[in-house]
């Protein structure tokens, strides 16, 4: 077993990538060329490390490095030259850790092979590299990264719908009396609005990846915290979302200006929801497009023989109410000496 870092922003697609992607059934997240478009621009560099049994892809880790400290730094980091931290996450990703392995790879070996990317890592990024901060870890994940000298700590969890109706108007039966009616009531408001322009669909053409990055980067102004900073989305990776074929984009827009909109990464069994940005009201948005934007994708997921949706992190009570369930997570800090 042997193992290739990649900076994806340079480096050429492994061979075998879209072979291994696709068949693990990993979303379109993990596309080569959209973790390469995800850090245009960014004070997040990407990395990339594949696993290998002979030739063939059996592991992933996804990952961006930054300078420190965090979150004042704002240009591209500098390997050798400064103090790093790498951040085990993608960009857009918020429904289970960074790291995938076929299941021919034993539980122990996956956490052998996580010790071999840290070992890596830090011959990467060199002596700047003051640790590893693994995020969005669920319980079964912990014995992979947990070890003596490991900080561990509850950090917000994510969602998940299981979905056993077969429509959205079973699902919104199925919801509490109140819920029940005050989405009825929104969903009523929405397609009442005569001036409201509501798309969604495939390899859209008819989007502006600019006018989405803006409305991303006001919406994680709103969201970063000093302890989990985020880079907002650039326009290259809306580009490279919006002209795929596995990846849904509703969009909502009211005399030519958009309002707000949703990524959904598709999957057969899973799809999920994932980044959503939408106007202010006191900036001329619309306050019912949140629950709007959940009925039409709950129900397209319905209507595709899904099993569940991920829904992702925040908002977890609004969530709750719409019948999604907790996914506990946690963070999990490893200093340079512990790595490896």
């Amino acid at each position: 077993m042997h193992l290739e870092v990649l900076d994806p922003c340079e480096d050429a697609e492994p061979s075998g990538w879209e072979e291994f992607r696709q068949a693990e059934g990993l979303s379109a997240i993990w596309a080569h060329d959209v973790i390469a478009a995800s850090s245009a621009h960014s004070w997040a560099r990407p990395l990339l490390t594949v696993f290998r049994d002979g030739g063939r892809i059996v592991g992933a880790v996804g990952a961006v490095y930054a300078g420190l400290p965090l979150p004042s730094s704002r240009r591209v980091p500098r390997p050798r030259r400064e103090p790093l931290l790498l951040d085990v996450r993608l960009p857009g990703h918020s429904n289970a850790p960074t790291w995938h392995f076929s299941d021919a790879v034993t539980p122990g070996e996956r956490r052998r092979l996580m010790r071999m990317f840290e070992q890596a890592a830090r011959r990467h990024l060199g002596w700047g590299l003051t640790g590893v901060l693994y995020r969005m870890v669920t319980e079964p994940h912990l014995p992979a990264v947990t070890r003596r000298g490991a900080i561990v700590r509850p950090s917000p969890g994510s969602t998940v719908m299981p979905l056993h109706w077969t429509s959205t108007e079973e699902w919104i039966g199925s919801l509490s009396r109140n819920r029940r009616s005050t989405l009825r009531r929104q969903l009523r408001r929405i397609t009442q609005a005569d001036d409201l322009v509501v798309s969604e669909g495939e390899a859209r053409t008819d989007l502006d990846p600019g006018e989405l990055a803006e409305l991303n980067r006001r919406h994680t102004a709103r969201l970063a915290t000093r302890f989990d900073p985020r880079a907002p989305l650039p326009e290259e990776y809306f580009a490279a979302l919006l002209s795929r074929a596995d990846v849904s984009v509703l969009s909502y827009h009211a005399a030519g200006r958009l309002l707000g909109f949703a990524i959904v990464y598709d999957h057969h069994d899973s799809p999920a929801y994932g980044p959503w940005a939408a106007l202010q009201p006191e900036e001329g948005g619309r306050k019912d497009l949140y629950f709007d934007s959940y009925a039409r994708i709950v129900g397209r997921a319905v209507r595709q023989g899904a099993k569940r949706l991920l829904g992702g992190r925040g908002r977890v009570d609004v969530k709750r109410s719409l019948g999604f369930a907790y996914v506990p997570m946690s963070v999990v800090a490893v200093p340079r000496w512990a790595m490896g």
